[in-house]
């Protein structure tokens, strides 16, 4: 079965967008999932400094015509992680030459071709509305829309969602990142017209769980949104083992759609399957993804970031 595509979107540069598909990707590998992470954002391409990996070929050079799909991508080590699934990246290149070079429209044959590879993809897309955003959006099977509440981002999201659709392109929702002052969730989802996937709190407040947005983020998008706001309702989660869903618990309804606070909204800093997971970030909210180990610079990073990655999966 092809892998089902979640596609990053947002309005504005700085809203969490490639965070949010770092992390998005490292839940659904946590669940077991063959998931590959691909910087569709080629003008500002900076998913290597996110996950912590320095590689060439890029996907910009697989869409000049320069470099095979096979180089480019950059395989989880087979010993990363004690536990079934898989997180490979198909990185970009930050130079501008580069971009300059690179055929956007290649991208649709790039996840065409992966799709027949893994479980799922996740695109981190270009921002604005353009037709470099416009192309990894109409590949996807799912768009989600990232915004902050500041009111300009709203209104811009609010565009993204409707480029989306106009596009024929299904919209899953609405992920807010409390990064600054504004609007609450309820005003940015009537502002927007999605639905409110999750909100990512200020991971600077005492007490908040960072990984508690994207469980919930991913219980919604493959269970779907009428479930427990909690995902832990819904996971079947032991500790020192991978977080699956329950085959026998069912979804448990909302109390009522003015429950959907999925955290504290504290202000600063149509899928085939079946599962949902968690990731990880560190202790100053970084993402904690899983990448690929290169031999030199495996150990080091097994003790530092997949360690950590580790100990979340038993939350």
């Amino acid at each position: 079965m092809p892998a089902t595509v979640y596609a990053v979107a947002g309005g504005k540069g700085g809203v969490g967008k490639t965070t949010t598909a770092a992390n998005l990707a490292a839940t659904l590998r946590a669940t077991g999932r063959e998931v590959v992470l691909v910087d569709a954002d080629l003008a500002m391409s900076n998913l290597q400094g996110i996950v912590g990996i320095d590689h060439d070929p890029t996907i910009h050079d697989v869409l000049a015509g320069n470099a095979d799909l096979e180089d480019a991508v950059v395989g989880e080590s087979s010993d990363a992680l004690d536990a079934a699934g898989r997180l490979d990246v198909l990185p970009g290149a930050s130079e501008l030459d580069a971009f300059a070079a690179a055929d956007p429209s290649a991208i649709t044959e790039v996840v065409d071709v992966l799709a027949d590879r893994y479980d799922a993809i996740v695109l981190d897309t270009a921002s604005g509305v353009s037709r470099e955003s416009a192309i990894p959006i109409e590949a996807a099977d799912e768009t989600i829309v990232m915004t902050t509440p500041d009111q300009a981002a709203v209104f811009d999201a609010k565009k993204t969602a409707e480029f989306a659709r106009g596009l024929d392109c299904s919209v899953a929702g609405i992920v807010v990142s409390r990064t600054c002052q504004g609007l609450s969730d309820e005003e940015i989802v009537e502002t927007v017209g999605a639905d409110h996937l999750a909100t990512v709190p200020d991971l600077d407040m005492p007490g908040v769980d960072p990984l508690l947005p994207y469980r919930t983020l991913v219980v919604r998008l493959l269970i779907g949104h009428d479930v427990a706001t909690d995902p832990s309702a819904v996971l079947d989660i032991e500790p020192g083992q991978t977080p699956r869903i329950t085959k026998t618990l069912k979804p448990t309804p909302e109390t009522s759609a003015a429950s959907v606070e999925v955290s504290a909204p504290v202000s600063s800093g149509g899928s085939r399957d079946e599962a949902a997971g968690t990731t990880a970030t560190d202790g100053n909210g970084g993402t904690v993804a899983a990448e690929e180990l290169t031999d030199e610079t495996e150990d080091e990073e097994k003790g530092s970031r997949l360690g950590r990655f580790v100990d979340a999966l038993g939350r």
